[in-house]
């Protein structure tokens, strides 16, 4: 644990007005970023692993210093995760640390356009290992809930804009999750939970109050939750159990039905009802 803190340091301590022409040039840095970046995905040895996930960090630390870096589009990047929000308020890096004993650890970082180019980087500390219910809880940055980001939804609330991202993580060696996080933003720092989903009760999905959907299911089963736009509503695969077991996440698969989650009155309302279509409220 001190090794990450160690490593994640060293965004903290960037100067939030780097100013001047950066050393480091995309075009010539974004293939040494990608091998590093493999590295931390392939490398069979731990140590190997974080070891490149350090020298990636402190690496893409420094492209990202150059002037309008927020505009690179890291198209030779692939090896880790890099999304815009639609309306380019953010850019979201995740990935994730095989740490060779059936967890992860997931790495995560928010870029903003900054004035007159200026870096503006805030990182993010995985604590999922440290909360005893990760579905519960609203919190900052520093006690994030990790996960690999691959869509990031803008939505009306109150007269503000706020985001839910998509992600997912690879958990242990026989449960994957996919996350359903509501981000907002409150003096630039962003808040991640709340009050956000409406419900009925259902086996296979948490029951009670959640300030995140967390999603389980047997490694390898391809359980799907994505962002229907035309529709406005974000499709979850329906799980069934291989051991007719709902209470073993392990034993969950797709079931070839889906549900659905609509934005309806400030809440992401689940239905089971594919004819249902529901515009923005």
């Amino acid at each position: 644990m001190k090794q990450f803190i160690l490593i994640w340091a060293i965004l903290i301590s960037i100067n939030s007005n780097v100013k001047g022409q950066s050393i480091y040039n995309y075009d010539s840095t974004g293939i040494q970023l990608q091998k590093l970046a493999s590295r931390i995905q392939e490398d069979t040895i731990l140590r190997n692993r974080l070891n490149a996930d350090s020298i990636f960090t402190r690496a893409l630390v420094q492209t990202l210093k150059s002037p309008y870096s927020f505009k690179y589009t890291f198209d030779s990047l692939t090896a880790i995760k890099h999304i815009v929000s639609p309306d380019e308020r953010f850019k979201f890096f995740s990935w994730q640390v095989d740490l060779g004993d059936g967890t992860y650890r997931q790495r995560g970082a928010m870029q903003f356009p900054g004035n007159e180019g200026q870096l503006k980087l805030l990182p993010f500390f995985d604590n999922s290992d440290f909360v005893q219910n990760n579905t519960l809880g609203v919190y900052d940055r520093k006690k994030w809930i990790g996960a690999i980001y691959y869509e990031i939804i803008p939505m009306q609330y109150n007269g503000a804009t706020i985001y839910t991202l998509l992600g997912f993580d690879e958990n242990n060696t026989s449960v994957s999750k996919k996350i359903i996080e509501v981000v907002r933003f409150e003096n630039d720092e962003p808040i991640l939970g709340g009050d956000f989903f409406k419900f009925t009760p259902d086996p296979t999905y948490p029951i009670g109050i959640l300030d995140r959907f967390i999603y389980s299911f047997k490694k390898g089963s391809n359980a799907i939750i994505k962002y229907e736009k035309l529709k406005n509503r974000i499709m979850i695969s329906e799980l069934a159990s291989t051991d007719n077991d709902l209470k073993k996440q392990e034993t969950l698969v797709p079931s070839g039905n889906f549900k659905y989650f609509a934005w309806i009155n400030n809440k992401w309302e689940l239905s089971i009802k594919e004819e249902n279509s529901y515009k923005k409220k």
